[in-house]
């Protein structure tokens, strides 16, 4: 076990990491000698990057198996890291319903809210309070460019996206003081398992080129060092976000509207 002292603690929790950024973020760390929590659905792949980073960093990692779409999953994780000494969390899981919103069905929808929206703010709120108590912290919310204007074809995504900014940049500028950082981490398209298993969905035809989960994880964890209210991760991406504010709310819906409309298939629009 590396006991390294850090300016969070010993032990990061990561939620979504399975894989890609979530993945990435526990390389990450491990890296700078963290013992990692990996929290996610599938135990086989929690096992297989545990593996991973216990050989190649030699830091202690524990494996809590929920679903966190799924209610009463903060008791859970709360049990299972109470005799840890978490000072570092990671909060990314979340999943995408593409698709105009009438042709998504609305069990599928209102999951993803959960996952997107209630998930993140019951784990800040636990944490939070414990890292307030003990005077440091550090909290890494992962939301979305779709967050930053309605994006349609993306409605429901974009709309929980967004509450995790606001969330994030609030809870930012309430926790000055306390030794507590917060960040709200906005990638845009993201090398990752679960948009290269939609071969239907042609997002490169978007013009912001798919950044690696790796990239994409050191951004945030950069701008958490400097207690960063929120970040865009990507050159191209923050151009883009820039020019969707000077355009205004309703053209910039528009703008990514069209753009959007050109990588769902058609049997998800409604015309």
């Amino acid at each position: 076990m590396k006991d390294k002292k850090h300016k969070y603690g010993a032990w990061a929790l990561i939620t979504g990491a399975n894989s890609g950024i979530g993945a990435a973020f526990a390389d990450e760390l491990a890296k700078q000698g963290y013992n990692i929590a990996l929290v996610g659905r599938r135990a086989e792949a929690l096992r297989t990057t545990a593996q991973h980073l216990e050989s190649a960093h030699a830091i202690e990692t524990r494996l809590i198996v929920v679903d966190l779409s799924a209610p009463d999953t903060l008791a859970q994780i709360a049990d299972n890291t109470s005799d840890l000494d978490i000072g570092l969390l990671i909060s990314n899981a979340g999943d995408d319903a593409m698709g105009a919103m009438l042709r998504v069905d609305l069990s599928e929808l209102t999951q993803m809210l959960r996952l997107n929206t209630q998930t993140h703010l019951e784990l800040t709120h636990h944490f939070g309070r414990l890292f307030e108590k003990r005077g440091s912290g550090g909290i890494v919310l992962v939301s979305s460019t779709a967050g930053l204007q309605a994006t349609p074809f993306l409605g429901n995504y974009a709309g929980s996206k967004a509450y995790i900014l606001n969330l994030g940049m609030a809870l930012n500028y309430e926790m000055r003081g306390t030794g507590v950082d917060v960040t709200v981490l906005l990638p845009g398209p993201t090398k990752t398992p679960g948009l290269l298993e939609k071969p239907a969905i042609a997002i490169h035809a978007l013009p912001a080129p798919q950044m690696s989960a790796n990239a994409v994880a050191k951004v945030g964890l950069e701008a958490l060092a400097k207690n960063k209210p929120f970040v865009v991760a990507g050159r191209m991406n923050r151009l883009m976000a820039n020019a969707g504010a000077l355009f205004g709310k309703v053209q910039g819906r528009n703008m990514w509207g069209a753009l959007m409309k050109g990588v769902v298939p058609a049997e998800l629009r409604v015309r």
